[in-house]
């Protein structure tokens, strides 16, 4: 019985390392990275998609653009400096869950939401964008 049950878990892994096999070679026979997928870059793009993006935000400003951080909408009133260490650190999880080029964008969306970042985290926000 136990023989049977270790053929069928070899089996099963040999299907699996096959199939794993046969994706990266697939992958690599399309010139793509395996987790990456092809995106459609639309044909009035000018090739600085989040130049452009940013500028579309600043000239709508009634437009609110969420990280999945509206949560952060309680802070509203706080001022920068009046956060505790639990508080802060919940606006550090959104800002470092945020590719570079969207810091500019979320610190204009907190902007927008009438919120003020914590002060400690003003120059980490900045050294982010320097760094982008």
């Amino acid at each position: 019985m136990y023989i049977l049950i270790g053929i069928l878990v070899a089996f099963v892994a040999v299907v699996a390392l096959i199939t794993w096999i046969t994706d990266i070679l697939s992958s690599k026979k399309q010139g793509l990275p395996q987790e990456e997928k092809e995106v459609e870059i639309p044909m009035d793009c000018c090739g600085a998609h989040e130049v452009c993006e940013f500028e579309e935000m600043l000239q709508n400003p009634n437009e609110i653009v969420y990280f999945e951080d509206e949560e952060l909408d309680r802070f509203r009133g706080v001022q920068s400096e009046q956060y505790n260490d639990n508080q802060i650190d919940e606006f550090r999880d959104v800002l470092y869950t945020l590719k570079g080029d969207e810091v500019r964008m979320w610190l204009l969306s907190i902007e927008r939401r009438q919120l003020q970042l914590p002060n400690i985290l003003r120059q980490e926000a900045l050294m982010l964008i320097a760094d982008a």
